[in-house]
């Protein structure tokens, strides 16, 4: 017997589960196991150092130990490498397929096929869990074991729908099909991409508008954290709607109000608390206000990419090796990244080697 043919015997005997639960049961699941494991989160910079020495063109012996070290330690069930659409996006950039195969082998090696959920469904879910913890509800599921998901959907969930078949046996198709391209590799999935038609984000068009518009406001801004929260602001009204709908839910639910215990909190103390809780947002906009601050500094391109890997890396990981200007960046006391976010940021394959040799094993 085949393996779909097995998954849909095993869905048939289970029609009460609907494919919302199904989903959302194997991201839990995936998450808890997560959670488990020591997270190292590698920006595009470091796979293509570590896929260098895995295909014998750099030996440097600092690099050949943390590829060794990090292999160990997945092998060991301790550490695990997770990606996130970024990574992705960057990898989809290269041109020769051979190397991107290489790197595409690697990733699936070290990340045992475990993305986090794209920005937008990150962002969606950390204001959910804040607002719903925040009307006091209990037993909420940590947002940490909600952000996971398989490789394969990294940019979303797609089900088969409108099948030629009735409802019953749709839910069947859609929950053995789920199933399926749940352990499907991204090695797997580049054979199925059409590089020559894939579009890139046009990055340094988004970074000029955003100076743009950072310059004519530049007389405006007094001080980094007005600068903040201008930033968080303005990706929280993005969110406008989905709040809105939440804060109906919690009140049909009968909680009445937020915070019930914090009446000595002041209104930036409030804030405070709740911006940080939407955690990607909170260090993105950490991120563009320290720019925005720095007015002898212009946002580029790649700066965007950073941002993003710095949002999945200090949210959601406990080690994360990118390059030393990013490292400066996030590190800034102003910013107080390191002191909300216990992630170790490391700039060099000794840094993240020291990092690593203190875990067991």
């Amino acid at each position: 017997m085949d393996t779909i043919t097995s998954k849909k015997d095993f869905h048939r005997k289970n029609p009460d589960v609907s494919l919302e639960q199904h989903v959302r049961n194997k991201r839990v699941q995936l998450g808890r196991e997560i959670t488990n494991r020591f997270r190292v989160y590698l920006d595009l910079r470091f796979w293509i150092f570590l896929r260098d020495v895995e295909l014998g063109r750099n030996d440097n012996q600092e690099l050949i130990k943390l590829l060794d070290r990090i292999k160990f330690l997945v092998d060991e069930g301790q550490v695990i490498c997770p990606i996130s659409e970024t990574v992705f996006i960057e990898l989809m950039k290269q041109s020769d397929h051979e190397t991107r195969l290489a790197t595409a082998r690697l990733i699936d090696r070290l990340s045992l096929g475990v993305t986090l959920v794209v920005n937008p469904e990150r962002i969606s879910q950390e204001i959910c869990n804040t607002i719903y913890s925040l009307a006091g509800v209990e037993d909420l599921i940590p947002v940490d074991e909600l952000v996971w998901i398989k490789l394969s959907y990294i940019f979303g969930e797609i089900h088969p729908h409108q099948t030629p078949f009735g409802p019953s046996e749709e839910l069947i198709i859609q929950k053995s099909f789920f199933d399926h391209m749940w352990n499907t590799t991204i090695t797997e999935m580049m054979g199925y991409l059409d590089f020559e038609s894939w579009e890139q984000p046009n990055w340094q068009s988004t970074a000029d508008r955003l100076n743009f518009g950072n310059k004519n406001h530049a007389d405006e801004i007094r001080s980094y954290k007005q600068a903040y929260r201008i930033e968080f602001e303005g990706g929280l009204s993005l969110f406008k709607e989905e709040m809105l709908q939440l804060f109906k839910e919690v009140n049909n639910r009968g909680y009445k109000e937020l915070e019930p215990n914090s009446e000595n909190l002041s209104n930036q103390e409030r804030f405070s608390r709740f911006s940080k809780s939407v955690r990607t947002l909170h260090i993105g906009a950490c991120c563009h206000a320290a720019v925005r601050w720095d007015q002898n500094r212009q946002l580029t391109g790649n700066d965007l990419l950073d941002f993003h890997h710095a949002e999945a890396a200090l949210g959601y990981c406990d080690l994360f090796l990118t390059e030393k200007p990013l490292k400066a960046l996030v590190s800034q006391n102003h910013l107080g990244l390191r002191v909300d976010f216990p992630c170790v940021v490391e700039s060099s394959a000794a840094g993240g080697l020291r990092v690593l040799d203190a875990k067991k094993g």
